[in-house]
């Protein structure tokens, strides 16, 4: 028997350093809603503007300099028979105290750690006061940092070593080059009352996968509480009985894999008293074995994931946390995103280190989905403290975390930090800014990696992403070079800009690469104002946290795409150039047969801005989210041009042969006419990739000419031309009809290139857009759901809509 209740109402917050932040006037406690951040409390109550609204986010800084107070009252009775009474907190952002009817009980300092407070002598039958004050993370970090400078000889020249070191949170919290800085604090996760004789804190379930394929599972359960006389009992799949502590043979059994609809098993656990059932709790399992394999090669050393003994092909992208404030973000919204990422055809995510810990629903969700999951430790391109204290804080945080998420079949690989090690290997910002010792150091190579051996014995752990050549070839050497580990490729986005230099990487894994485009219209029309609606404007401006500038952001979308005169323009143009820039450098590591994945820079956003997801903070597709699924298909086609010869390639990453004719078509942008026609019949085995056509392009007209190809189901297409230079007929009226109700039908008569729908700005209601049609003639695209309104545009231009419910 346990008793949990949630206290989740009258709760109420205010500032509690008032004379020193806002002046002598009392502030009044204010309704607050937990879990929840102060940031939203104060907008509901209109004391700070929105921050995601134009440049209102810098009005608000003030809200972190403060300290802040959470309160509330409850009702409790005792009950003898449950004797153990806990206050939890699953999540308190960050540094705080707790206090109980008057009395400080407890402290907490960690973001990632949830705190269970013994309070059974403190509870008074009736009515009880809790109250949880919050210091400002931003100055205790400041206050920290200024200590450890001190007792470490640092000075102030050293960068990359900021407060956010120091206080255990979500770093991207104090800002990033997408995200805002709104450091904020709160009650972040539900804080409930449990009471209870004994209780289930967890159930290691380990397996033991034999040669011959069978499998068998342990369980092994900690409890707290009067565990005496407590019986432990499990079951597992049709009603087989798991003996505690010992290897059960799974007699009937089917394999997670990384797929849509993977098999999950529930084991069911008890706890039994004199026949009395004191506890149950149930563990999701997914029977498999994932691995990352390291292996020297004729390239150097391979990065490929292997599960259930076979070699896989990565296909994903690094995942953010979903809002900036973190605490809203629900198990509705979790399963919207996850299910955008199958619909994109990624079979892996990068939960990056700049974040969290994800909450379980986002696990279980993945677990559901057959999406594999790399974890970064929460580190992230900074230097850390690693002394004996930090060593402490840092361990309990691991083993907490690696507990609660071990027995996840999704969880594929553990990773020290995120470009820790490549930031002092390449001495960021210059030699003289970085210090001589790798800060963080014994977190990566000794804390997390002896946490995860002694709690998730056989999951892989790698210290550092990028991570490089192993220790042999030198500690230190470049972490991001080819050959060896997985590569964040910048150089392109910040240094050479056109992404066609993505065709110099011979990485093992891209873990990293990324090419910036503005968000949806729609979003635009909820961030902005009026006199903001144009893409030079200071609002949509700040909405840019990449840090290239405005100027060098258009440079690279004008080296092939038209001039933005609108902030519409800048929207279309922007994504397609995005588009085409995932679609160059997945292609050419999907050719190639020395990498063996990429995770694209970054699916999702946090707030409405200009950046490198590939969905933006509403979950509208950009053009590169439509792409993705063709990417990511296991079946792939692409073509390559080197000057007046054109390559098609095949890339077979599926299980089966595939056979049939390569075609290869030129077609007239203006009229539609057929140029020129290829076709060639091919053989692509499993995991092959090959050129399976070639053809000249020589003497064809450039401006006009437009390229599509295919084999079986997989097709591709490409201008000759920069879509710039190219030549469109005039963008004639449309006719389209929602008539079928689960598709948009349209007649165009002309080719069409790149034809977006939207439904007042958003692509939300359309499953497949950015359509690309050689010919005059009647199409479809299927809709996730019914449109508001329809708007089309293509390369050509504007195209006026002509409705009609009636079929055409």
């Amino acid at each position: 028997m346990r008793r949990t209740s949630y206290l989740s109402s009258g709760w109420e917050l205010r500032c509690s350093d008032w004379q020193h932040a806002i002046g002598t006037t009392t502030p009044e406690w204010l309704d607050a809603q937990v879990p929840g951040h102060v940031h939203l409390d104060l907008v509901r109550h209109g004391v700070i503007a929105d921050p995601f609204e134009r440049m209102n986010e810098i009005g608000c800084q003030w809200v972190d300099q403060c300290d802040w107070s959470y309160r509330t009252t409850f009702q409790w009775a005792p009950d003898d028979l449950l004797p153990h009474r806990v206050l939890r907190f699953e999540g308190l952002d960050t540094v705080c105290e707790i206090v109980l009817n008057g009395e400080v009980v407890a402290t907490s300092d960690n973001m990632f750690v949830p705190l269970d407070v013994e309070v059974g002598e403190k509870l008074r039958e009736g009515s009880n006061e809790l109250l949880v004050n919050f210091r400002s993370a931003v100055k205790v970090g400041l206050e920290r940092k200024a200590k450890y400078f001190e007792t470490e000889g640092l000075g102030e020249h050293i960068g990359r070593f900021d407060e956010r070191a120091f206080v255990r949170k979500a770093q991207y919290m104090y800002g990033w080059d997408w995200g805002p800085r709104l450091v904020s604090c709160g009650i972040w996760r539900p804080v409930s009352l449990l009471e209870f004789k004994a209780r289930v804190l967890d159930v290691h379930v380990t397996q033991n996968h034999a040669n011959d394929g069978s499998v068998s599972v342990r369980a092994d359960t900690t409890l707290d509480g009067d565990i005496e006389g407590i019986q432990i009992r499990h079951r597992m799949l049709l009603g087989q009985d798991i003996a505690e502590g010992q290897e059960t043979p799974i007699e009937e059994l089917e394999m997670w894999s990384a797929r849509a609809q993977p098999t999950l098993y529930t084991l069911q656990t008890w706890l039994e008293c004199e026949g009395q059932e004191v506890d149950y709790h149930e563990t999701v399992v997914g029977l498999s074995q994932v691995r990352l394999v390291q292996e020297p090669d004729r390239f150097g050393q391979s990065f490929e994931f292997e599960i259930n003994g076979r070699r896989i092909w990565a296909r994903g992208a690094n995942w953010i946390p979903d809002h900036s404030f973190p605490s809203v973000v629900s198990r509705t919204r979790y399963r919207e995103q996850l299910e955008r990422a199958v619909e994109m055809g990624y079979n892996m995510l990068r939960v990056w280190g700049g974040g969290l810990y994800e909450t379980d629903d986002f696990y279980e969700i993945c677990d559901e989905l057959g999406i594999l999951v790399w974890q970064d430790f929460p580190f992230a391109c900074s230097y850390y403290p690693d002394d004996e204290h930090w060593q402490d804080v840092v361990r309990k945080e691991a083993e907490v975390n690696i507990r609660r998420l071990r027995n996840h079949p999704c969880l594929a690989l553990w990773c020290g930090n995120n470009e820790n090690l490549v930031m002092f290997a390449s001495k960021w910002g210059g030699a003289d800014t970085n210090p001589d010792y790798y800060y963080g150091e014994k977190l990566y190579d000794e804390v997390l990696p002896n946490a995860v051996k002694t709690l998730d014995p056989g999951r892989s752990y790698i210290a550092s992403s990028p991570i490089g050549a192993p220790q042999a070839e030198g500690k230190y050497a470049n972490p991001n070079a080819d050959g060896y580990g997985d590569q964040h490729m910048w150089d392109v986005w910040h240094g050479r800009g056109d992404w066609r230099h993505y065709a110099d990487s011979a990485t093992r894994f891209s873990s990293e690469f990324g090419f910036a485009a503005s968000c949806s219209a729609s979003l635009w029309a909820k961030t902005l104002d009026e006199e903001d609606w144009s893409p030079q404007s200071p609002a949509v401006r700040w909405h840019d946290k990449t840090g290239k500038g405005q100027e060098k952001f258009r440079s690279y979308v004008e080296l092939h795409y038209p001039v933005s005169q609108t902030l519409e323009d800048w929207v279309y143009y922007s994504q397609l150039n995005q588009r085409d820039a995932l679609r160059f450098g997945v292609e050419h590591w999907r050719r190639s047969e020395y990498c063996k994945g990429t995770l694209v820079w970054q699916m999702n956003d946090c707030w409405p801005v200009q950046s490198w997801a590939m969905l933006d903070f509403d979950g509208n597709f950009k053009a590169s989210a439509y792409e993705s699924s063709r990417l990511y298909s296991p079946l792939l086609v692409s073509i390559v041009r080197e000057n007046d010869v054109v390559t098609l390639w095949a890339v077979n990453d599926s299980d089966r042969t595939y056979s049939g004719k390569a075609l290869l078509v030129a077609t007239h942008l203006e009229t539609g006419e057929i140029l020129s026609q290829c076709e060639e019949e091919a053989s692509v085995e499993p995991g092959e990739r090959k050129p399976v056509l070639q053809s000249s392009v020589s003497g064809l007209p450039v401006p006009v000419t437009l390229l599509l190809a295919k084999f079986k189901y997989a097709q591709t297409w490409q201008l000759l031309a920069e879509p710039k230079a190219a030549r469109f007929a005039p963008p004639e009226p449309i006719l389209v009809s929602t008539y079928a109700g689960s598709s948009l039908e349209f007649r165009h008569s002309t080719p069409v290139v790149d034809l977006m729908f939207t439904s007042e700005g958003a692509t939300l209601p359309f499953e497949q857009n950015f359509v690309t049609r050689s010919q005059p003639g009647k199409s479809w695209v299927p809709l996730k759901s019914r449109p508001e309104s329809i708007e089309a545009r293509s390369l050509a231009g504007i195209h006026p809509i002509v409705l009609t419910r009636s079929p055409i």
